[in-house]
């Protein structure tokens, strides 16, 4: 089920040239302190959404895959979001030592814009961006870093 909205999305975009624009929201991000609207993305590279919550077993065994496949995604902006709150953001954050990887980035969605764009039920939740911040597939429940990295072979 969850790669079939992949593979719509795929189908529709292919034949159209005409790809949604990245939504612009804020992320508040874990100093707690700094927030970064996604419309200062720089264009140029790959970017993943990812939405999670600390405490659910396929957010983690998402998290573990993609770090154990990082150098492979090396390229790609990732942003882990959440609507957790810090204390919860921060176990997280050190147990995966996220600060480790330059390409990640770690935040909160506080007022829920991208779970509201996307119509998101429940976490995990992957959207991937193209480097010209062009919609490419979504990916609803738990993903494979591997089906990741096939998405985004297509748009490199």
């Amino acid at each position: 089920m969850r790669y079939a909205l992949a593979i719509l999305i795929s189908c529709i975009f292919s034949s159209c040239d005409k790809r949604p624009n990245m939504p612009s929201f804020d992320i508040l991000l874990k100093d707690s302190v700094t927030i970064l609207n996604t419309s200062e993305i720089p264009r140029g590279s790959p970017v993943l959404f990812f939405y999670f919550s600390p405490d659910c077993d396929h957010c983690q065994a998402e998290t573990a895959d993609i770090l154990t496949n990082i150098d492979s995604l090396k390229s790609v902006r990732m942003y882990f979001i959440t609507s957790d709150e810090f204390s919860r953001l921060k176990v997280y954050n050190n147990y995966y030592k996220i600060d480790r990887y330059p390409n990640i980035v770690l935040g909160r969605d506080v007022k829920n814009k991208l779970v509201n764009h996307f119509n998101i039920m429940s976490p995990p939740f992957s959207a991937i961006y193209n480097k010209n911040k062009k919609l490419v597939a979504l990916f609803a429940g738990e993903v494979k870093a591997s089906d990741l990295l096939k998405q985004l072979r297509k748009v490199n």
